[in-house]
């Protein structure tokens, strides 16, 4: 099938075409120009180009890949038009006339593959423009294996990435389960969960914590209270006072959130907010009465928040304050119930910063 035939053909020279470096000659010695295009012919390469001026026009509108330059040019050094020149790292090598030692060092030195003197036999100049050609092949192999690895590497980040916000979704999605199950039994705690969790955050980002220390303050801000599933309704609910017995019976909460959590491997992290969530400043908390920094830091930072939604929230004992009230209340605070060094920045960031029940 002759059609079949010329096409195979037209698909391999275009093969070979696209495999072949551009080549600009700078040459201004016609007999050498004509000689020089002829072996380049053999080798399936044209060229651009016979002085710096007509260069000059065509390397701003192409990228060359091999430059021939005869470095003595009436119209200037070729060797110095190509480090003038913007070329994107072409390889060059440079033909001249000149014996000159020096002259062949300093071509190689400002970045030259190769130095041909004039005259110059067939075959060393095609077994010289040979080694070039390789040597680019070579560099174009490795960019396109480069280029490859960057791809693949930025498709498996996006794959890692998708696969991360899956991962997180799910959790997230778990925690507000958790969330709901306590919602069943004490039908204040969710909005005042999601206030404390976002108000949290928003203070961790303050003092610049991580994104995943930041993640699980979150997590375990929003399920502080996780531990009241195992308190009695008829003392989780009771509308008057506490007796002594019920309130340490309430108190137990937080270890028992701690046990429900710790055993979650993406919630472990976060448990330590739901242990340590009711400790206090000097010591005065439940329920391991830790004082000072030995008390975790997401947990000293949810205190602030927790007392912040408590004061101006309404309540079954107390309705609402501003918030300018509770913030001036936290800060007298500072030293016995809270951290002075976590309360500094709560005080100095603007109220707007804070959600608090509408």
């Amino acid at each position: 099938m002759p059609g079949v035939e010329t096409l195979s053909r037209v698909q391999g020279a275009e093969a070979v075409k696209n495999d072949a470096p551009s080549v600009l000659l700078l040459e201004d010695q016609v007999q050498v120009r004509e000689l020089v295009a002829a072996m380049l012919k053999t080798r399936g390469l044209a060229f651009d180009a016979s002085c710096i001026a007509d260069a000059r026009k065509l390397t701003a509108k192409k990228r060359y890949d091999l430059i021939l330059v005869d470095d003595g040019l009436p119209d200037g050094s070729g060797l110095s038009f190509v480090q003038e020149e913007p070329l994107a790292s072409p390889f060059v090598v440079v033909i001249t006339g000149s014996r000159d030692f020096q002259t062949a060092v300093r071509a190689l030195r400002n970045g030259a593959v190769d130095f041909i003197s004039k005259p110059f036999s067939v075959g060393d100049f095609l077994r010289r423009i040979d080694t070039a050609i390789e040597k680019w092949k070579s560099r174009q192999q490795l960019r396109e294996q480069a280029d490859a690895l960057e791809t693949l590497v930025e498709n498996r980040a996006l794959e890692l990435s998708q696969s991360f916000r899956q991962i997180n979704e799910v959790h997230d999605n778990t925690v507000l389960a958790l969330g709901a199950a306590l919602n069943l039994k004490d039908h204040e705690t969710a909005e005042h969960c999601a206030r404390v969790s976002e108000n949290s955050v928003a203070l961790g980002r303050i003092l610049s914590l991580s994104e995943l220390e930041l993640q699980h303050l979150k997590w375990g801000a929003y399920l502080h209270d996780v531990g009241k599933i195992g308190i009695p309704e008829q003392v989780l609910l009771k509308k008057g006072p506490l007796s002594a017995e019920e309130r340490t019976i309430v108190q137990k909460h937080p270890r028992m959130g701690y046990e429900l959590l710790r055993n979650i491997d993406f919630l472990t992290p976060a448990s330590d907010v739901v242990l340590s969530h009711h400790e206090r400043y000097d010591g005065d908390g439940y329920p391991h009465r830790l004082r000072g920094s030995r008390i975790p830091l997401r947990a000293r930072i949810f205190s602030i928040m927790d007392a912040l939604d408590a004061i101006t929230s309404d309540r079954p004992y107390q309705l609402a304050s501003p918030i300018s009230a509770a913030v001036k209340e936290i800060g007298s605070r500072a030293g016995s119930q809270f951290d002075p060094e976590i309360v500094q920045p709560f005080l100095a960031a603007p109220q707007s910063t804070w959600r608090v029940q509408r």
